[in-house]
């Protein structure tokens, strides 16, 4: 189906702050970044505009947080 749920979120081209925070929560895979909440990004320690870089990014591979995919 979505191949690139599989693949690291290395693959979104995230910001480096952003991408070692979601890795230092054990979150490596976009299907676990896509399964999240803003909530539960917001209590991982990620920003508001990070949180924003997360949807927009997930977004233009047809994605949305929540496991919409």
């Amino acid at each position: 189906m979505l191949a690139i749920l599989e693949n690291d979120i290395d693959v979104l081209r995230l910001n480096a702050k952003t991408v070692e925070k979601l890795k230092n929560k054990k979150i490596t895979k976009v299907k676990q970044l896509a399964n999240q909440t803003k909530t539960k990004l917001k209590d991982i320690g990620l920003l508001d505009y990070q949180i924003s870089e997360v949807e927009i990014k997930l977004q233009l591979e047809g994605l949305d947080l929540k496991g919409n995919y």
